[in-house]
């Protein structure tokens, strides 16, 4: 039986994806709820690196405490809709996917900072961008939009002029899909990136036409929608 334990947090972050690769390729999905946003599983004594995700499959014992090598294990362990067809497949996907991670370290993480108002410079673990350093929190919103509209008018710029696909990278969707979906979402709907929405003039993305057509295509697949239930109107980021 394929199962795994996924332990994170309850918001959308890098966890969703994972939740929807386990729904498009028939994993049993158990959540755990980490501290210190919940009591299933404590991050810092049972995470090799004490951070999430963290996964464990049941059908090995393996653990993993990388999103990256969450989801590419997962694709290719239990081969589904979202495995690569080929090596040129797999390096085009990982490429867009390591765009969305980037875009989520620099751009939406540095927002979870002023978000939940976590100020301390070792809870930020001392980031590159940190945005708080020199200026406070308007610099540091101000900073972090500029930054927002430059990863995205990159991608834009690239994925309009150099492909009329239905996705990332063709016509069938891949785990970059997901994970852009998910990122561009919760920018959209979930209640803490009202920051963001506001700084933006209400629609962060009123200018990237391909990126939302990407978006509304994954948000069109069954599993996706069962997966993601409500989380993006409940999470606070």
């Amino acid at each position: 039986m394929k199962e795994i334990d996924l332990a994170y947090l309850p918001v959308v972050g890098r966890g969703l994806q994972i939740k929807i690769i386990c729904a498009m390729h028939d994993i049993k999905f158990n959540y755990l709820l980490s501290k210190p946003m919940g009591e299933d599983f404590d991050k810092d004594s049972e995470a090799p690196f004490g951070t999430v995700p963290w996964m464990k499959d049941h059908s090995n014992g393996l653990q993993l405490n990388d999103s990256m090598a969450i989801v590419l294990y997962l694709v290719s362990k239990y081969p589904g809709p979202l495995t690569p067809k080929s090596p040129d497949d797999a390096a085009l996907v990982n490429m867009y996917w390591s765009w969305t991670q980037d875009y989520y370290s620099f751009v939406l993480s540095p927002f979870h900072d002023i978000i939940t108002g976590h100020n301390e410079p070792f809870w930020r673990n001392l980031r590159l961008t940190d945005t708080l350093v020199d200026g406070g929190k308007e610099k540091g919103v101000a900073n972090l939009t500029k930054l927002h509209h430059m990863r995205t008018g990159f991608l834009e710029k690239h994925l309009s002029s150099n492909q009329q696909e239905t996705f990332l990278t063709g016509s069938t969707c891949s785990y970059a899909d997901i994970f852009l979906y998910t990122c561009v979402r919760t920018v959209q709907k979930t209640a803490g990136f009202g920051i963001l929405r506001e700084s933006c003039g209400g629609d962060p993305f009123k200018d990237c036409p391909t990126i939302l057509s990407i978006c509304e295509e994954v948000g069109k697949i069954d599993e996706v929608t069962l997966a993601s239930e409500d989380i993006f109107e409940k999470a606070p980021i």
